[in-house]
This record gives C-alpha cells, sequence and structure tokens, in this order.
C-alpha cells in the first residue's frame, strides 16, 4: 500500500497477519472508491466503522489467499484508484 501513496493505520511492529489497515492518507472518497471495485472487479473491502469510517480501508489477508490473489486485488485497486 506504500508504493500507492497509502500509510499503513498500525504501527510497525502492531499490525495483523489477517488483515490489513490503511489510512486514508490520501482523502479520497473510499466509499465511492469500494463501489467501484466492486462494481468492476467483483472485490469488496471494507471502508471501516465507527470514528474510523472513511478514514481507513481493510484488506484481509486470511483464508485462502495466496499471492496470486493478493495480486490480483492490487491491480483492481489501482485500477479503480482516482
Amino acid at each position: 500500500m506504500k508504493a500507492r501513496g497509502f500509510e499503513f493505520f498500525a504501527p510497525e511492529g502492531r499490525r495483523s497477519l489477517s488483515l490489513t489497515c490503511v489510512k486514508n492518507n490520501r482523502d479520497i472518497d473510499i466509499a465511492a472508491w469500494i463501489k467501484r471495485l466492486r462494481e468492476k472487479h467483483s472485490f469488496v473491502i471494507d471502508g471501516g466503522y465507527g470514528k474510523l469510517k472513511g478514514k481507513t480501508f481493510r484488506i484481509s489477508n486470511m483464508g485462502d489467499e495466496t499471492i496470486e490473489s493478493i495480486g490480483t486485488l492490487l491491480a483492481a485497486l489501482d485500477d479503480t484508484l482516482e
């Protein structure tokens, strides 16, 4: 996510292995981005909740995810970022 201009929400050493939470430091419209991602590529990511809604987004990297599947997601994220 750093290569895409984003920062991680949790500091180094405190990040989860199963979920990546990213700061919306680029100040994009997270809800609109998630909608484009879902409509164009059928991927769903979470736009945060509570106080963090719109300020973060979360990507699951648990379960059956592979380097290839995460790569496909990252390509879809790039394609739908404004």
